[in-house]
């Protein structure tokens, strides 16, 4: 019994340390897409599940229209200090991420999608992985 238990223990630890590798390249890429700041990161993956959000709930529905939000609900959302909150979102504007309407509002960009963001994660939860390796 107790080998197996220690077998299980190598498995797991051989598992979590492949998933650690590709986690670690995820957020390296990811680290450099929005030069070097997590932040942004968090502030557009806001917008990116937003988006999942309204596709799931209109499935077979018309989409809505994007909604917009601004620098001080994505502060409240995402705790990163508003005033930082807005100079990351003006970036991420001007970079093609979001769009930034007359009212001030951001939604999502062009630049980096779903499709994109599902991809560079997939590594993280269908990699097959042997745990003899």
């Amino acid at each position: 019994m107790e080998s197996e238990s220690i077998a299980f223990d190598q498995d797991f630890h051989r598992l979590f340390y492949r998933w650690s590798g590709h986690f670690s390249a995820v957020l390296i890429r990811t680290r450099a897409r929005f030069d070097g700041d997590l932040d942004q990161y968090v502030l557009y993956l806001t917008f990116l599940l937003s988006e999942l959000a309204d596709r799931l709930n209109s499935e077979g529905a018309a989409p809505r229209p994007q909604r917009g939000l601004n620098a001080l609900s994505l502060s409240e959302i995402t705790g990163i200090p508003r005033e930082s909150a807005r100079r990351k979102l003006l970036l991420l504007a001007a970079n093609g991420y979001l769009n930034r309407d007359e009212n001030g509002l951001f939604t999502l960009g062009e630049r980096y999608g779903l499709k994109t963001f599902f991809d560079e994660l997939k590594p993280l939860f269908t990699d097959p992985i042997d745990s003899r390796s």
